[in-house]
C-alpha cells in the first residue's frame, strides 16, 4: 500500500516560497477529539480544538463530516456557536477563525464529548465552569440546518466517557463520586461541603497519595447509567442515572477515561478495573469485568490473570470479548497478549500467542478475525489477526495508525492517521486491501507554504550489535555542501518508541526547521523491536542505552559529514532527561544539553514517585534490599555530578508527581554550584508533560534558544544571550 501519496502533498514538497515551520504553527494548530460515527455510518462527529495566540484562549467547534464515497474535505457541515436559547449557525468551513467566533464566544456552549443518539440527532455534553454540572444537549438534523439545543440530561457533577446503546436507549458515562453515596447529587453535596470546612488537610493510610499530576482523594470514577425516555418534548430521563460498579468489588479506578464498552443488547458494560488493596502502587494487576446494565451484579472474567489488562470489546453478536492483558503482575511494559472469552461457556482462548509484539486497540473484523493496532520498527501499524490460526496480516503499515472504529454497513475502518511531516486526521481505510481515503484536512495553513521536513530511516550497530534504528530530518533549504549543528533527542519511557507519528509535544520538524540536523533513535528498552529488546534495559539504564547512544551517533557523524562534530547537542525528556544527566558525566561530545523532568537520582526517586512498580522493575528490586540497592547505585546520576562540564537547560514542573521537581532542582543546584552553566526553568501549573499552550510555545522559546546559543559558529562555547527568535522577541 502506497499510504504516503494520501498524506498531503506540502508535506512533501518544498517550494521556492515554503517558509519554516514554527512553534506558534504547531501551537496554533487544530487538534482533533475523538471521533464518532453515526449510526447508519453516513457521518462522523467530532469536536476540534485550536488556540489563538492573540486571543490567549482556546475555541472549540463541533464537527459533522461526510463519510460518504464522495468526501468534500474542503467543506464539512459544521455545528458551531450555538447557545442555549438560539440556533446554532448554518453549516460552516472547518477553516472558520477563532477570530471569526469571538464575538459569539460569551455566550455560546463549549461543546465536547459528541455521542449520536440517532442518525439525524447528534448529542454533546456542556460542562458549566462555574457549577461544574455537565448537560447532554441534543441537536436534529433537519436537512437544511441544525435545531436549537435540547437538553436531554443535567448531572450535578462532571461527566465524561458518555456512550449511548439505542436497543435498550442507555446513556452511559463517568462521574467521579465518594465510594459508598448512592446518588450523584450526594456527591454534589460533599463537594460543597469539602470546600466549607475549615482545614485543608489531606489523610493517607495507604498508597497511592498521588498519581501523575493529583492527589488521591475519596472521590473514585466510576461508571454510571441511566435510561432515556423515547425522543419527543419530554426530555427527562426514565430514573435517576445509577452507579453500576458501587455494590461490586471493584473500587472504579478504572484504567483509561474510555475503558468500558456496551454490549450491542445494551444490557451489559464490559470494563477495566483494579481492585483496592495496600499493594495498589507496586502491582500492574488489573481485570477485565463484566457488568449488567441495572447495577445488579461486575465481575471479572480474568480471575486468574496477573499482569495489567486493556481494550475489552465485544465482538458483534456480544457472545464473546477480546481483550489483552499482560503477564507479570509489576512489569507494564510486559508484552500484550491477546484473549477472547466466551461470555456463555466462560471459556477463555488465547491468539496468535506466538507474535512478537504488543498488540493494544482491538476491534472484531467478523467472527474470525480481530483488528488489532501495534507498534512496530517505527510505526504505529494496523494489523488482521485470524483467530483459529494466529495468523497476522498487515492492513496499514506506513506511517501511524491513532484511534480506530469500524464504519457501519462496510467494511471499511475510520482511523485516525499522522506522520511525522503530517498532522493528524481521519482517514477511512479497507480492511481488505488497505486503501485509504481521505476524509478530513483541519490544517490546511500548513499547506505547501509551510515546510515540513520529509524523516529518513537510519539504522546503526548499537551496544553488542544491536540494530538501532530511528529517524533523520534536514533542515529546510539543506545544502549537503554545508554544516549543520545537530539535534539528538533522546525519548522517553523508556520503553517508548519515535514514530513517524504527529505529536504537539516534541515535534521533531520543530528542531529541524530551526536549522538542526534532528535524529531520534529507538535504544535498547524501545518498543516495536521484539520483546527481548524492549526488556534489555533493565537493571541497565545507564548500560546499553548509553553505549548504542555514543556508537550509533559516532557512525551518524561518520556518515554524513554535513553534520558539524562541533555543533552538537542532546535533548531528552523522563527516561531521556535521566540519559542527558548520565550523558553530562560520561561524554563530552555535546556542546549543550536539554533535561526536561530528568532524573536526578534513582533512590530518591523510588521513595517520591507514584507508580512503585515501575523502579523496582527496574532495578530489580527495591532500595531497602541490599542487594537490589546496589543497582539503583550504580545507575544514579547523582553519583556522578562531579565530573558534569556540560551547559544544561533544566525544565522542571510542580504538578509531575512521576519525577518530582526536586529531581529538577537538585540537578540545577549540582549544575550551578560547580559552576556550570545551566539555566532552570519551572512551570507551576504543568505536570510530566507541558500542555497549556502559552507554556508549550514558551517552552520552546526556551529550549531552541538554548540550543541556538550554544553552537552559534561564530561564539561556540560563550556564555551569551540566547538569539533564537520566537513571536518577533529577542531572549534574554
Amino acid at each position: 500500500m502506497k499510504a504516503l501519496c494520501t498524506l498531503p502533498a506540502a508535506a512533501l514538497v518544498l517550494g521556492a516560497l515554503a517558509r519554516p515551520f514554527t512553534p506558534e504553527d504547531l501551537v496554533e494548530s487544530t487538534r482533533l477529539g475523538h471521533p464518532v460515527i453515526s449510526p447508519d455510518g453516513t457521518s462522523v462527529a467530532f469536536v476540534q480544538t485550536r488556540y489563538s495566540i492573540e486571543k490567549k484562549r482556546q475555541f472549540s467547534q463541533l464537527v459533522v463530516q461526510a463519510l460518504g464515497d464522495h468526501l468534500q474535505i474542503d467543506s464539512p457541515a459544521m455545528v458551531v456557536d450555538f447557545s442555549k436559547d438560539a440556533r446554532p449557525n448554518p453549516p460552516s468551513s472547518a477553516s472558520a477563525t477563532p477570530e471569526s467566533e469571538d464575538a459569539a464566544s460569551k455566550h455560546r456552549l463549549e461543546p465536547s464529548q459528541p455521542v449520536w443518539l440517532s442518525s439525524e440527532e447528534l448529542g454533546f455534553v456542556a460542562t458549566d465552569a462555574k457549577t461544574h454540572q455537565s448537560t447532554v444537549y441534543s441537536v436534529h438534523n433537519t436537512g437544511k440546518h441544525w435545531s436549537k439545543p435540547r437538553a436531554v440530561f443535567t448531572a450535578p457533577v462532571p461527566i465524561s466517557s458518555v456512550q449511548y446503546n439505542a436497543v435498550s436507549n442507555t446513556l452511559v458515562f463517568i462521574a467521579n463520586v465518594y465510594n459508598g453515596t448512592t446518588t450523584l447529587d450526594e456527591t454534589a453535596e460533599l463537594d460543597v461541603a469539602d470546600q466549607e470546612r475549615d482545614d485543608t488537610a489531606q489523610v493517607f493510610d495507604e498508597l497511592w497519595v498521588r498519581h501523575w499530576d493529583s492527589f488521591v482523594t475519596p472521590k473514585l470514577p466510576q461508571i454510571h447509567a441511566v435510561q432515556l425516555r423515547s425522543h419527543s418534548s419530554n426530555t427527562k430521563p426514565k430514573h435517576k442515572p445509577k452507579n453500576i460498579i458501587k455494590d461490586s468489588d471493584v473500587d472504579g479506578r478504572l484504567e483509561t477515561a474510555d475503558s468500558f464498552v456496551i454490549s450491542p443488547n445494551g444490557q451489559h458494560v464490559v470494563f477495566v478495573a483494579k481492585r483496592p488493596g495496600r499493594d495498589y502502587a507496586w502491582r500492574t494487576t488489573s481485570y477485565v469485568y463484566v457488568a449488567d446494565i441495572d447495577g445488579s451484579s461486575a465481575s471479572p472474567i480474568n480471575d486468574n490473570g496477573r499482569g495489567a489488562s486493556s481494550s475489552p470489546v465485544f465482538s458483534s453478536d456480544g457472545s464473546r470479548i477480546a481483550y489483552v492483558q499482560m503477564a507479570s503482575p509489576t512489569y507494564e511494559a510486559d508484552r500484550n497478549q491477546i484473549h477472547i472469552y466466551s461470555v456463555e461457556d466462560k471459556t477463555t482462548i488465547d491468539v496468535a500467542t506466538n507474535w512478537d509484539r504488543s498488540p493494544s486497540d482491538l476491534l472484531w473484523a467478523d467472527d474470525n478475525t480481530l483488528l488489532a493496532a501495534y507498534n512496530e520498527y517505527g510505526r504505529n501499524k494496523l494489523a488482521k489477526i485470524d483467530i483459529a490460526s494466529g495468523t497476522v496480516t498487515p492492513v496499514v503499515e506506513e506511517h501511524s495508525v491513532g484511534s480506530m472504529q469500524h464504519v457501519p454497513h462496510s467494511n471499511e475502518l475510520l482511523i485516525s492517521y499522522s506522520a511525522l511531516d503530517s498532522p493528524t486526521d481521519l482517514y477511512k481505510v479497507s480492511i481488505d486491501d488497505g486503501s485509504i481515503k481521505r476524509v478530513t484536512q483541519v490544517n490546511p495553513q500548513l499547506g505547501s507554504s509551510v515546510f515540513l521536513s520529509a524523516p529518513e530511516d537510519v539504522v546503526f550497530e548499537g551496544a553488542e550489535g544491536s540494530s538501532i534504528h530511528g529517524f533523520l530530518l534536514r533542515p529546510p533549504n539543506f545544502d549537503a555542501s554545508q554544516t549543520y549543528p545537530l539535534a539528538y533527542v533522546i525519548h522517553g519511557g523508556p520503553q517508548g518508541s519515535f514514530t513517524d507519528a504527529w505529536s504537539t509535544r516534541w515535534n521533531l520538524n520543530i528542531f529541524a526547521a530551526a536549522g538542526f540536523v534532528t535524529v531520534a533513535l529507538d535504544f535498547e528498552g524501545s518498543t516495536g523491536y521484539g520483546q527481548n529488546f524492549t526488556d534489555a534495559i533493565r537493571n541497565q539504564w545507564g548500560g546499553k542505552p548509553f553505549e548504542s547512544l555514543m556508537k550509533s551517533l559516532d557512525q551518524l557523524l561518520d556518515s554524513h559529514p554535513y553534520i558539524d562534530r562541533n555543533r552538537l547537542t542532546a535533548l531528552g525528556a523522563s527516561y531521556g532527561g535521566y540519559q542527558i544527566n548520565w550523558i553530562n558525566a560520561h561524554s563530552t561530545a555535546f556542546k549543550a544539553l536539554v533535561n526536561h523532568d530528568g532524573m536526578f537520582s534513582t533512590v530518591s526517586t523510588y521513595y517520591s514517585t507514584d507508580e512503585l512498580y515501575f523502579p523496582e522493575t527496574e532495578f530489580e528490586g527495591v532500595p531497602f534490599d541490599e542487594q537490589a540497592r546496589q543497582n539503583y547505585e550504580k545507575w544514579s546520576p547523582e553519583r556522578n555530578v562531579h565530573k558534569w562540564k556540560t551547559p544544561t537547560l533544566v525544565i522542571h514542573s510542580e504538578k509531575d508527581y512521576r519525577l518530582v521537581v526536586s529531581e529538577g532542582l537538585s540537578t540545577f543546584t549540582a549544575l550551578r554550584r560547580q559552576g556550570v552553566p545551566a539555566r532552570f526553568v519551572y512551570f507551576p501549573d504543568e505536570n510530566h508533560w507541558v500542555l497549556k499552550p502559552a507554556n508549550s510555545l514558551r517552552w520552546h522559546r526556551e529550549v531552541l534558544g538554548w540550543i541556538t546559543q550554544w553552537t552559534r559558529k561564530d561564539t561556540i562555547g560563550e556564555s551569551q544571550s540566547q538569539k533564537f527568535v520566537v513571536q518577533g522577541e529577542h531572549l534574554n
